[in-house]
């Protein structure tokens, strides 16, 4: 038996993987895997690129998502159904199933499978969401919170969400907190911003992708804060409610609308901002303040739990979702000394040991209730 063959198996599920954080902790999975293990990813994003990985780590695309959900959901669950049918249970080298995001696909499992839950926006957080979106996602949901051996939530509010919301016991869930550790060195700023820079204005920074991370409160609040652009870090995602707040601000001319950004480019853009903000009415984690604040950078935070714990209360805390709030935590931040590089959050490598283990401590050999 070579090496490779006496290697443990991880089968990575991805079909609830897309634009945003959960590719961002894909890709970091798999480059920080520890080995010796054979990794195998099914239904992987379409342009998802395999990513340096320890030698001792061989991986292999399995499947990938067609751009339509309907047939993603079904391939991805015969490749799973492919995948660990051929597994022998409760022998070595074993074969876990884990997979990224809640997903229909882990119906075609022949294994036991751990889930990780990112939140649950769609329950807390609905506007914008289609009714046809939120009843996708219920079903998904339901069917792998009640199929998985062990759901691990990124954060103990997800966790508590979990309990509230489903019921979910203490016992069948864990907390995994992703890592926070930008391996890419900062490059040069996008050029709109360079520009700015050059000319001696200091900027904000914001994500800006998706509806709910409340950019139309720091677009409010720019009026009051003279002196800086605001940079909108829209991953490449246009969100029409923050356009148009930009459109009636009286200080358009400081919006800057930023399209996706390569890993050097977004780490400059990070570390060089003044204070980077998430104003977000809701959040699982909170991922980006946690980056933002480990490359030495002030945060602003909203008051949701998620972002107070993804940042160990090291960020400016608003008391309200108002433009007020985030200007008088905006001077808070601004005001007090930057944060020390790298000491907030942890590296990816070592939240990769942490969820390798958490993987391997789940059950492997018996399929969880209701299967």
């Amino acid at each position: 038996m070579s090496p490779a063959e006496r290697a443990d198996t991880t089968v990575l599920e991805c079909s609830g993987v897309g634009d945003g954080g959960i590719t961002r902790v894909l890709t970091e999975v798999v480059r920080h895997w520890p080995g010796p293990q054979r990794l195998r990813v099914v239904a992987a994003p379409p342009d998802w690129a395999v990513p340096p990985t320890d030698p001792a780590v061989q991986v292999e695309v399995v499947s990938r998502q067609p751009a339509d959900r309907a047939r993603a959901i079904a391939s991805a669950a015969t490749a799973l159904r492919g995948v660990t049918g051929r597994a022998d249970r409760g022998t070595a080298p074993a074969t876990r199933v884990l997979s990224l995001s809640p997903s229909l696909a882990v119906r075609g499992s022949r294994l036991p499978v751990t889930t990780v839950v990112h939140d649950l926006a769609f329950r807390l957080w609905p506007h914008g969401l289609s009714g046809a979106v939120r009843q996708y996602r219920r079903v998904s949901y339901g069917t792998a919170i009640g199929r998985s051996a062990r759901l691990l939530c990124v954060s103990a509010r997800t966790r508590h969400d979990l309990l509230g919301l489903y019921g979910v016991p203490d016992d069948r869930t864990a907390v995994w907190h992703p890592g926070s550790s930008l391996d890419t060195p900062p490059g040069p700023l996008p050029a709109p911003l360079a520009t700015r820079a050059a000319g001696g204005e200091r900027y904000l920074a914001v994500t800006g992708h998706a509806a709910h991370k409340g950019v139309e409160i720091a677009v409010d609040a720019l009026p009051d804060l003279p002196g800086y652009v605001l940079a909108v870090l829209t991953g490449g995602q246009r969100v029409p409610e923050f356009e148009a707040a930009v459109a009636r601000c009286a200080a358009t001319e400081r919006v800057l609308f930023l399209d996706r950004l390569p890993e050097d480019g977004y780490a400059a853009t990070i570390a060089g901002a003044a204070a980077f903000l998430m104003p977000s009415h809701f959040e699982g984690y909170g991922l980006p303040a946690a980056e933002a604040l480990r490359l030495g950078t002030p945060v602003v935070v909203s008051p949701d739990p998620a972002l107070h714990e993804a940042t160990g209360g090291r960020a400016a805390r608003m008391t309200t979702w108002t433009s007020r709030a985030l200007v008088d935590a905006v001077t808070e931040a601004t005001t007090a000394p930057r944060p020390p590089v790298g000491e907030c959050g942890r590296s990816w490598r070592t939240a990769t040991a942490h969820l390798a283990d958490l993987l391997a401590g789940a059950p492997t050999a018996t399929r969880p209730a209701g299967r």
